[in-house]
């Protein structure tokens, strides 16, 4: 009868090695397009956003982003058409009384004729600097974040950021062209894109006179409906891609609040530096 080989130092039975199950979690899908998350953040921006961090997307609302406001710079060209070589005149003479210059006839056609140039190829330059915009507000909010031990990566925030200007921008050019189409031609004439469009009443500004200090008009002209909007949106939208579930919109609305008020600030300086 043979003897029963016991098993070696190294051998170790099948069944004996416990089997470790993958516990990372499968990726789960976003629900939502991309035309549903642009309506999304206007009408439920809560799940919307619980949406954008399950799957943020980027090139979407950028490309959103870009065509609101190529689109609505093209409508207030064509509405409006202003008279760009009145308007840098008129710039022109203002910044020689500030600062007691006095150029040339030449000069003043050469700063004309450059500036003719530069309102041609406005739609271009609105577009290339909406994700420059997107980028540069994403890295301030990234900064933000840190300081509350949020856990967002960058993509999450910038998808925020981009679906929320992509949706809110939407309405508030949809609002401004409406605005522009009941306007007289004498209040269309009078319109300098220089110095902002205005002609939708929703910030303080409206109520002031025009020969108000450029302080107060900074000031004024800050507490905008719109803006008001835009950030409530990104402080439920990056609560929502915190990864933290002690970090609520009023958290992030606390930071957001407090970004606007410095750059409130930061405004309200250069206008009284400039005079």
């Amino acid at each position: 009868m043979s003897e029963m080989q016991s098993p070696l130092p190294g051998d170790v039975p099948s069944y004996g090695v416990p089997h470790v199950q993958d516990q990372t979690p499968p990726v789960e899908p976003a629900r939502l397009g991309p035309l549903q998350r642009l309506m999304g953040v206007i009408f439920s921006p809560g799940a919307t956003f619980e949406d954008v961090n399950r799957k943020p997307t980027i090139i979407a609302p950028i490309l959103i982003g870009m065509l609101v406001v190529i689109g609505s710079t093209l409508f207030f060209n064509w509405r409006v058409h202003p008279d760009w070589d009145r308007i840098m005149r008129t710039q022109i003479q203002k910044r020689a009384e500030k600062t007691g210059q006095s150029p040339t006839p030449e000069q003043i056609d050469q700063q004309v004729t450059l500036g003719k140039t530069i309102a041609k190829f406005t739609p271009v330059i609105a577009a290339v600097a909406t994700p420059i915009f997107y980028l540069i507000l994403s890295g301030i909010f990234a900064l933000g974040m840190m300081f509350i031990q949020a856990k967002a990566t960058f993509v999450k925030i910038l998808s925020v950021v981009a679906w929320t200007y992509a949706a809110a921008g939407l309405v508030a050019a949809s609002v401004t062209n409406v605005s522009l189409m009941v306007q007289d031609q004498e209040t269309l004439n009078n319109i300098d894109p220089t110095q902002g469009v205005n002609v939708v009443p929703t910030n303080l500004g409206v109520l002031l006179p025009a020969d108000s200090s450029g302080v107060i008009q900074a000031i004024a002209g800050s507490i905008d409906i719109f803006s008001i909007w835009y950030m409530i949106l990104l402080s439920i939208g990056l609560a929502a891609v915190a990864g933290v579930r002690k970090i609520t919109p009023k958290s992030t609305g606390a930071m957001v609040f407090g970004l606007w008020v410095v750059f409130v600030l930061i405004k309200v300086v250069w206008r009284a530096l400039i005079g």
